[in-house]
């Protein structure tokens, strides 16, 4: 029968022939211990290593922006390159033509709001949170949500009472949304 051992260097250590054949070809406390590194530690380990950075293993630069520590093939770290996407909005995956600058119309009002509010029983008609809840928890009324993104568009059959969550979440796959609340708003009304 043919003995293995542990292929860290001056380690004389067994290894069953089964946990050899099946992959495991350090004994247990070189592995627990760190001192393995799927080959030889001097060979592949340091200066010999192609991919050796002078002791900055994976890091050689800094991130052009903020000068955080960044791996190698990279300029900036992932939230400066985000930022640095998305600088122009037009191509934020979220862009709807600059709508989110335009002001509110006169009519939407505060009487508006609340009327809105009171035909939907102060309760969110996504997640059914009360108003007393977001009170609570976020510090302000229910918002009152344009079904169809359309601030000048203040009927009733295109406002929906929601949270501050699912208004925020409603800014994203918005024919989802727009589908959504309209079969809401169908059943309310």
């Amino acid at each position: 029968m043919e003995k293995y051992y542990c292929k860290v260097k001056n380690c004389h250590n067994e290894i069953s022939e089964w946990n050899y054949r099946y992959g495991m070809k350090f004994c247990g406390s070189c592995a627990r211990s760190g001192k393995r590194n799927h080959f030889s530690k001097d060979k592949y380990l340091g200066k010999d290593n192609g991919n050796y950075k002078h002791g900055k293993y994976g890091h050689n630069n800094d991130c052009i922006d903020c000068g955080k520590k960044i791996w190698f093939g990279f300029k900036r770290c992932k939230s400066c390159a985000r930022i640095e996407q998305y600088k122009d909005p037009s191509r934020h995956p979220n862009w709807n033509e600059g709508s989110s600058f335009e002001p509110y119309t006169i009519e939407f009002t505060s009487v508006l709001k609340e009327s809105i509010r009171k035909r939907d029983n102060y309760t969110c008609q996504n997640c059914g949170m009360t108003e007393e809840e977001h009170l609570i928890v976020i510090g302000t009324e229910l918002h009152v949500h344009h079904i169809d993104y359309d601030k000048t568009n203040c009927k009733e059959s295109n406002l929906i009472t929601t949270c501050l969550s699912c208004n925020t979440r409603a800014n994203f796959n918005r024919t989802y949304w727009q589908d959504f609340y309209t079969n809401k708003i169908k059943a309310l009304i």
